[in-house]
């Protein structure tokens, strides 16, 4: 399935990744204000930026391109370095399962794509917590935190998509990439 956005080629391509990443940046950083001024958490567009790269990479490149963009972002923030690297590749690992098995590309497919993606950087991140004997994940920030974030990138996730399909072209069927 193609897109009105054709793939960027030659030089167009690097100037689009550079303001996409700035746009990703900004627009992260603004969501974080916001959510924090609300008291709730913030929607992750780096999550959403790593679910996005499974429909557009082959699977080992969507994981390892989905670790850099969580590396990215755990090189802007001030966390444990590599937790949310692994997040955003766990989101990937789990999202390329819907890529593969759900042929669908309308509202199951896009709720499916964030569950999953949600999931598997909460998975991530509890093996990371229970690894290194840390106190970042309680059962409280669970509770409380993951329904609102799967809720905001959720409601976010369809405006973000076009962001992505200027960016890095649009995205490919369910079976594409996969041999």
């Amino acid at each position: 399935m193609r897109g009105p956005y054709p793939a960027p080629r030659g030089p167009l391509r690097w100037v689009k990744l550079i303001v996409y990443a700035a746009l990703l940046i900004a627009a992260q950083g603004l969501l974080s204000r916001l959510s924090d001024a609300a008291g709730i958490p913030a929607p992750d567009l780096f999550l959403l930026t790593g679910a996005a790269l499974v429909w557009r990479l082959p699977p080992p490149w969507a994981v390892l391109a989905a670790y850099g963009v969580g590396l990215g972002q755990d090189l802007l923030g001030s966390g444990t370095l590599g937790l949310h690297a692994a997040g955003v590749a766990g989101g990937a690992l789990l999202t390329l399962l819907v890529r593969r098995y759900v042929a669908d590309s309308g509202v199951f497919q896009m709720l499916l794509t964030v569950l999953m993606a949600v999931v598997g950087q909460w998975l991530a991140f509890l093996i990371l917590n229970y690894w290194l004997r840390a106190d970042l994940i309680t059962a409280d920030l669970l509770r409380t935190s993951v329904p609102l974030v799967f809720a905001g990138t959720l409601v976010l996730y369809p405006l973000w998509e076009r962001v992505v399909a200027w960016a890095f072209g649009s995205r490919s069927g369910p079976e594409e990439h996969l041999a």
